[in-house]
């Protein structure tokens, strides 16, 4: 009997031949990606599920919510999904379609499956189909065989080429008019996308369109990438800059701001507050001088001045500027002397100026640092006592006129690594450090998606050896849902460049997914990685990142948007893209600080606390923080640095004192 019982079920598992196909009923699936939510082993992967062979399986992890998704390559006709489940199967799930990965329509639900072959007809449209499980018959899924049939569309992997040249027609207080040429493709461009500094705008037919709802006197960056009908983006075109005039002809410059004092003084920080300066049209902001030398601004009336030398005297003026950007008289001067001890946040000395980006930055034991010059592709070596040097440049570095270039570095064992923008893709180098200098250069990973912004960039080293990869979702929203793609990710890479064999997904660089653009990345005292990221534009955030774990975007931004998909992990802290736009992040002493560029301004942010700012307006953009051997902080700042061309930035790096 048992011997019976073993040749029917070798019998049962045999291969499946594909069903008979006709014109309206292809067999749309066979051959193409698929990924999982999770995948227990290199056995039980998706694509196992896709291949025919009813012998081998996708096999989900214990949890409730599980889904699998087949990517079709192209926009297609859906008329019928088969489903061959295992013993392993699912009482409670959907069938949905999505032209781009991102937002599902369901198509097919049950409350009532009970295992076997679910022959599934109806009619659908999309590029991807997912079967979405929310209650297992058992303890897991397991399905053997999902087949999609339907009318292809044409198969199309291939972007259109960047946007014809793009111009100001006109403008006004509040709009500007755009205009562009066209991009061609090898079936059809279907739209246009327009953005703002890396912000997504809106999406629009022909050739022109006029922006709305923008803010007087304000300076803004605008371009265009191309979209065909299968979902394939373009590499962005040029950019064009303009200015909007004021709302109204303001000659008037704002009153001088009243009464100045000093509220509080500490060991390296002095309080101010003033009176309202009066306006015209409107105050926009105020500024705070130490000796000629700005040292902060704020739309408020109160402000801290942090970084100051302990037991010295110190002298500020304040000064309104309104929405034209006229500035009043300065106050009389206020007089203060900081105490004698030391801030948790403390002295501000400036380690050395810059004429590029400084982007990536490292150190060595012995105190030698290391920093990459975004957009010359050159590593510089600051040693001990403070004498620089070219340690090499990175070779195949190209710019985007945006965000691309020589980004993240880091070291180990000896090693060099770097991230940086090549003309087809952002990829993983490292180079040999041999006195000083870079030797014996290898290509270790290639493949992350790049475009004129989001191209992510961040290197750390884990406390277990592994490498972790911040990238962005190169401008295609969609990649960041996509686990076939390296876009939008948190990737964990061995040094040599394999994958990892205990990464979450089995195969895959991917350790989390689900993001925009990250920029920062730190490691806690319990190992565990935080990671910050670019919102668009609503909502920056801080994220602690779980194996495996969907951080939601493009449907949740922050806490914004579609985010009540219970896989979506929700961030720790998030900010208004105005007052952040984060980028560096590093951990000293189980407190998170973060460098932010839009926000000008340093976080603190003490695990399981509340933010505090620190330098805000006193630096300007500030791109990356990282802590020194000896416990401090190094910060880069990152002023002119909007058009990718070499040694025409105003940048510095500072030494931030926390001990």
């Amino acid at each position: 009997m048992r011997r019976l019982l073993t040749v029917i079920s070798a019998l049962a598992l045999t291969a499946v031949a594909a069903p008979p196909a006709q014109a309206d009923d292809v067999l749309l699936s066979l051959a193409r990606p698929a990924t999982a939510s999770s995948e227990s082993n290199v056995r039980h992967v998706a694509t196992k599920a896709t291949d025919l062979d009813r012998r081998t399986t996708w096999r989900s992890e214990g949890a409730d919510r599980q889904w699998i998704a087949i990517n079709l390559g192209s926009m297609s006709t859906v008329n019928r999904v088969v489903l061959r489940w295992g013993w392993l199967c699912a009482r409670k799930y959907s069938v949905q379609t999505s032209p781009e990965g991102v937002y599902w329509r369901d198509v097919h639900s049950t409350e009532t499956g009970d295992g076997g072959d679910d022959n599934l007809e109806f009619t659908g449209f999309g590029r991807w189909v997912r079967v979405s499980l929310t209650k297992p018959c058992f303890k897991n899924y397991e399905l053997r065989e999902f087949e999609v049939h339907g009318t292809p569309g044409v198969v199309d992997t291939t972007p259109p080429s960047a946007p014809g040249t793009l111009s100001v027609k006109s403008f006004t207080a509040t709009s500007v008019n755009l205009q562009w040429g066209a991009a061609s493709d090898n079936v059809a461009v279907a739209n246009y996308e327009i953005y703002q500094s890396g912000q997504y705008v809106k999406t629009v037919d022909g050739l022109s369109n006029n922006v709305t709802r923008l803010s007087p006197n304000t300076t803004y960056s605008f371009y265009v990438n191309a979209k065909d009908a299968a979902g394939n983006i373009s590499q962005a075109g040029n950019s064009v800059t303009v200015t909007t005039p004021a709302a109204v002809v303001d000659n008037e410059p704002p009153t001088t701001p009243s009464n100045a004092i000093v509220t509080g003084q500490t060991a390296n920080s002095v309080s101010l507050a003033w009176g309202a300066s009066s306006d015209n049209v409107g105050v926009a902001s105020y500024a705070v001088f130490s000796n000629g030398v700005q040292v902060g601004t704020t739309t408020g009336l109160q402000t801290t001045i942090a970084g100051l030398k302990q037991q010295a005297d110190h002298e500020f003026t304040v000064k309104a500027i309104d929405t034209s950007g006229k500035s009043s008289p300065f106050t009389a001067p206020v007089k203060a002397s900081t105490r004698k001890g030391h801030d948790a946040v403390g002295e501000v000395t400036k380690i050395t100026d810059d004429t590029d980006v400084p982007w990536g930055l490292e150190f060595l034991h012995d105190g030698t640092a290391f920093y990459a010059q975004r957009d010359t592709g050159d590593i510089i070596r600051i040693a001990k006592d403070g004498t620089r040097s070219v340690a090499g440049r990175v070779p195949n570095v190209v710019s985007t006129d945006g965000e691309g270039g020589l980004l993240g570095i880091e070291h180990r064992d000896g090693w060099i690594y770097a991230y940086h923008t090549s003309p087809t893709d952002n990829r993983l180098v490292r180079f040999k450090l041999v006195d000083g200098k870079l030797d014996a250069h290898q290509v270790l990973l290639t493949g992350a998606p790049r475009n004129k912004f989001h191209n992510g960039g961040r290197l750390r080293f884990g406390p277990d050896g592994k490498l972790y990869i911040a990238t962005g979702d190169g401008q295609v929203a969609s990649t960041a849902q996509d686990l076939n793609s390296l876009g939008g990710k948190v990737l964990r890479v061995n040094p040599d460049g394999s994958v990892p064999r205990d990464n979450p997904f089995p195969g895959k660089y991917v350790y989390s997914y689900g993001h925009r653009n990250v920029q920062g990345l730190a490691f806690d005292s319990r190992g565990r990685l935080w990671e910050a990221e670019f919102g668009n534009s609503v909502m920056d955030e801080v994220n602690l990142i779980n194996p495996g774990g969907n951080y939601g975007w493009p449907a949740c931004e922050g806490t914004s948007g579609e985010c009540g998909e219970p896989s979506f992990i929700a961030p720790k802290h998030t900010w208004p893209v105005s007052q952040a736009s984060p980028s560096g992040l590093a951990i000293v002493d189980d407190v998170l600080y973060l460098a932010a560029l839009r926000g000008q301004r340093l976080y603190r942010i003490p695990i399981g606390g509340e933010p505090q700012i620190f330098f805000e307006g006193a630096y300007g953009r500030l791109r990356t923080v990282e802590k020194t051997p000896d416990g401090d902080l190094w910060l880069t700042t990152s002023n002119g640095d909007k058009d990718s061309i070499p040694n025409n930035s105003n940048t510095k790096i500072y030494e931030v004192s926390l001990r």
